[in-house]
């Protein structure tokens, strides 16, 4: 097959969802399909002018800019389908039509909440938040939902509402990909048709070889903004009392100055800021636990697939997708949202267990990586989600995949 992706990146580095287009663009390509990549960066919008920031604005609901760097990407590659990674806000749901006209059927991954709440996250007030789920978004819009800006979240729920208006999301997109069945739930709730939307997580290359002896570390590994919850990770941790341990925080964000000035004097915490994601990998590898400690549902966080594959077990909040992905008591722990005394209290009992009772968790870790997370599983997944979204688009089929369809090869290569 022939794919052309698309992608708006938030962020250079090794983000999550930047990560998961190379990890699949890679994948697929190991088995014989063609990937082109077409991306546009939302950092061309910093210290951007007034008029500019209301053409994008503007561009979030129709962009004219995407919809025609994508007609033009179709006639220049000529790919057999579409894969949307994310449209917001550079290239926006003006792409999806560009893709019907030229008779490419599109699937959408859905690496956040985006289509469901206007700051993509579910959460308001540090706290979970689903008020516009299958809902006019006018509480959204009352409380400033994306970045605090009136203007800024009426772009966003403007497009939302005009694109369902028009039955974009429902006739012009082929398969919706959603990473978890929790995720799955609420974008049907948004009203997403159920039919088109199907569950396949992420996944990362099996690393092969584990670690046996592992160092005394926590980690956490992501953005550090109040979101994340990094800060309540901070204060559990700052009650431990336990030098024989180290949290290391691998990242880099909006909060990271504030709270590292805050702890400086902690010796048990490190601050390593950004890293190449190998090394992330190094340490998550070499490390005891891995810490997620997020107010938000999240969605499928890389760091706990990645932690995962290493055999090593998660301590995650127990709501929303972190609930579903991490089974308490198995390959994790799970500790009450938002509670730092619960959060504490878990990272005591980890701590403080015996080797074999982590050799368990981790053993559950590793066998929950290879029965859900793998290269191989992933690739028959996303194959038969290709497949199915070119079976049911409206349009002829290109020759080659005519003839692909006919003979039963598509999704064998």
């Amino acid at each position: 097959m022939r794919i052309l992706q698309v992608h708006n990146k938030y962020r250079p580095g090794w983000g999550g969802e930047e990560t998961v287009v190379d990890l699949e663009a890679q994948l697929l390509r190991e088995h014989g399909n063609e990937v082109q990549t077409l991306s546009l960066w939302t950092g061309e919008l910093e210290d951007a002018n007034v008029f500019k920031l209301f053409s994008a604005g503007v561009g979030t609901v129709w962009s004219f800019r995407g919809h025609r760097l994508v007609r033009k990407a179709i006639e220049r590659y000529r790919p057999d389908l579409l894969h949307v990674h994310n449209t917001f806000p550079l290239f926006s749901p003006s792409i999806y039509w560009a893709a019907n006209a030229a008779e490419v059927p599109v699937v959408q991954t859905l690496h956040n909440y985006r289509l469901a709440c206007a700051n993509a996250l579910l959460l308001r007030d540090d706290r979970p938040c689903e008020d516009c789920v299958g809902r006019f978004p006018w509480s959204a819009l009352r409380h400033r939902c994306h970045s605090s800006s009136f203007f800024r979240t009426l772009a966003v729920t403007s497009m939302n509402v005009i694109h369902r208006w028009a039955g974009t999301y429902r006739k012009k997109v082929q398969a919706y990909i959603a990473l978890t069945e929790f995720s799955k739930d609420i974008l049907i709730r948004a009203g997403l048709p159920s039919d088109k939307v199907f569950v396949k997580p992420n996944f990362t290359p099996d690393p092969g070889a584990l670690v046996a002896l592992r160092s005394p570390r926590v980690i956490f590994a992501g953005s550090i903004n109040r979101a994340k919850g990094v800060h309540l990770l901070l204060e559990a941790w700052s009650r431990l009392c336990r030098p024989d341990y180290k949290l290391v925080i691998l990242g880099d964000g909006p909060d990271r100055p504030m709270l590292q000035s805050r702890y400086a004097g902690d010796s048990t915490v490190e601050w390593l800021g950004s890293q190449p994601r190998n090394t992330v990998l190094e340490y998550l590898a070499t490390s005891q636990w891995v810490v997620l400690p997020s107010l938000a549902y999240e969605n499928f966080a890389m760091s706990i697939l990645e932690a995962f594959s290493v055999g090593t077990p998660v301590i995650v909040p127990g709501h929303g997708a972190l609930g579903t992905i991490v089974s308490n008591g198995s390959d994790g722990l799970h500790f009450s949202p938002g509670n730092v005394a619960s959060l504490s209290d878990t990272l005591r009992s980890a701590l403080s267990s015996s080797p074999l009772r982590w050799a368990e968790w981790s053993a559950a870790a590793r066998a929950t990586y290879l029965r859900n997370m793998t290269a191989a599983s992933n690739y028959r997944q996303l194959m038969g989600i290709y497949k199915d979204a070119i079976k049911s688009f409206p349009g002829p089929l290109s020759p080659r995949l005519e003839k692909r369809f006919v003979d039963g090869t598509v999704g064998d290569s």
